[in-house]
């Protein structure tokens, strides 16, 4: 007996380690959420905040606010990949490629001045292991954004041996047929 449900192709399983990665970057979005808002409630301290996005330091409130985006965005990625939704991983990408440049950005245009030679340092380190992540989740992602999509495969009305019994049969010399595999 034959049914009359199509054929659908496997999807391509995600592997477990990218389930872990995002429960990760929901972990690192609560420690940058918390770290920003716990300063805020002891008004006595010296704000003691500092972070950089986009090549620019920010420092206070500034630097709460972009805290906050920046665990927003963590949340965002740690949602999309925990639910394998590919957008998930598009932004996980994008956002690394980000941070990337960004500490980049802030070595190149930080490193003629002597009195920030410690922060500039504190970054430079931390660039191996950034670097080192992105390309990991680029290795683990890039069969997971490019596979199509079981909406995205277009249906083959023939197969190939047919279409090449065709192109055969139809040839006028006969001999040669002018078939790409």
């Amino acid at each position: 007996m034959k049914s009359n449900r199509q054929f659908e192709p496997p999807h391509a399983a995600w592997p477990f380690d990218l389930r872990v990665f995002a429960v990760v970057c929901g972990l690192w979005a609560l420690c940058l959420a918390l770290s920003a808002s716990l300063p805020a409630i002891d008004v006595d301290l010296v704000d003691p905040i500092e972070t950089i996005f986009a090549g620019v330091r920010f420092n206070g409130y500034d630097a709460r606010l972009v805290l906050i985006v920046e665990a927003g965005i963590f949340a965002v990625i740690a949602v999309g990949i925990f639910f394998h939704r590919r957008w998930g991983l598009l932004l996980g990408l994008w956002y690394m490629v980000e941070v990337v440049m960004s500490h980049l950005a802030f070595v190149i245009a930080y490193l003629p001045m002597r009195s920030e030679w410690e922060n500039v340092r504190a970054v430079a380190s931390q660039g191996p292991m950034i670097v080192l992540i992105t390309l990991y989740l680029w290795i683990r992602a890039v069969d997971l954004i490019f596979a199509p999509q079981p909406g995205e495969a277009r249906e083959r009305t023939t197969s190939d041996a047919s279409h090449r019994n065709a192109v055969r049969a139809n040839s006028a010399a006969g001999d040669i047929a002018a078939i790409a595999d």
